[in-house]
């Protein structure tokens, strides 16, 4: 190998830290920083995620995704005055894997300047996670904990931001990630539920972007290990018993032999969008926009005999 097919394919200087396979790129660190941060512009512009004087609640799990989405966003926002971004993080009650997340999200956000604020299940449900999953109402579901985690997850982030004065929610979710849900809903009959990661049309709903749209999850990783971003020791106990576990395998396995598959089936997916009206209600319990009479967190808290007391609270 000579030394010029060493160095960075972009700049011609640097040494090769990462191979963009599906573009055949070869770029130092630098390049590699550059690249990704712009990439997010990029998508932030394309996909009109991101208005001047929004008030941008980051959803920070305190993983690597999240935080290299709020060191991201902290850079492109300084350009922006007139805009406000903030942190929230949610304590669902994992013991070990949630308390190491909670605490990198809190201590990075302080690094950068970002007020970031923490709500729990406990303090909004009255419960931990763990704590439900002990109880008979939750085995008599007979749901997995991510089906549950997830819903009231949402359910708090979206709590917490509307309390916070939020105009758009931005999530870590990566290509993979999108591809995934894509193919999870396909999967379970739902065509109209494609504009993921996307501006909604002006509901009641607070909005939610994902600036990673466009960003494939080993890059992200990268990047983070380049800047820095703590990773946490401990991984979801729960993760392994989703549904998304095996797509996620599957689709990582295929892209890995097929570079480039996930922004074509990305492409794709985009192209077979099914556009419906949503004639969106509130729900009974809590107010919160939802198709039905009760949205489905207050439908699942109903479920579990909690809903009088708890979801009228939040």
């Amino acid at each position: 190998m000579t030394r010029e097919q060493e160095l960075c394919n972009v700049c011609g200087a640097g040494p090769i830290v990462y191979h963009r396979i599906y573009s055949n790129e070869r770029l130092c660190r630098a390049c590699f920083i550059k690249t990704f941060e712009k990439r997010v512009v990029k998508t932030i512009a394309k996909y009109q995620m991101l208005r001047r004087d929004d008030r941008i609640a980051v959803a920070v799990s305190g993983g690597k995704d999240s935080l290299s989405l709020l060191h991201v966003l902290y850079k492109i926002e300084k350009k922006f005055p007139d805009a406000r971004l903030f942190a929230v993080t949610i304590d669902e009650g994992i013991e070990g894997y949630r308390t190491e997340a909670v605490r990198n999200a809190v201590d990075y956000a302080s690094r950068l300047g970002v007020e970031i604020y923490v709500y729990s299940f406990e303090e909004l449900f009255g419960f931990g996670l763990e704590e439900l999953m002990r109880t008979p109402e939750y085995r008599g579901l007979g749901l997995q904990p991510c089906s549950v985690c997830g819903v009231l997850r949402r359910k708090a982030i979206n709590y917490a931001a509307r309390k916070l004065g939020a105009t758009v929610i931005a999530t870590a979710h990566t290509l993979d990630d999108i591809v995934q849900t894509y193919m999870m809903n396909i999967m379970r009959g739902d065509l109209t539920r494609l504009e993921i990661g996307l501006r909604g049309d002006g509901s009641a709903a607070i909005p939610r972007v994902a600036p990673f749209r466009l960003t494939p999850e080993r890059e992200v990783v990268f990047y983070a290990y380049l800047i820095g971003i703590p990773f946490q020791s401990h991984a979801c106990p729960n993760a392994s018993l989703s549904m998304r576990d095996m797509i996620r395998r599957f689709l990582a396995e295929y892209d890995e032999r097929y570079p480039g598959s996930l922004y074509a089936a990305l492409r794709s997916f985009e192209k077979i969008q099914v556009k419906q009206e949503r004639q969106l209600k509130s729900c009974r319990y809590c107010g919160e926009p939802t198709n039905k009479d009760i949205c489905r967190a207050c439908e699942l808290l109903d479920s579990l005999k909690l809903n009088t007391a708890v979801v009228s609270a939040v």
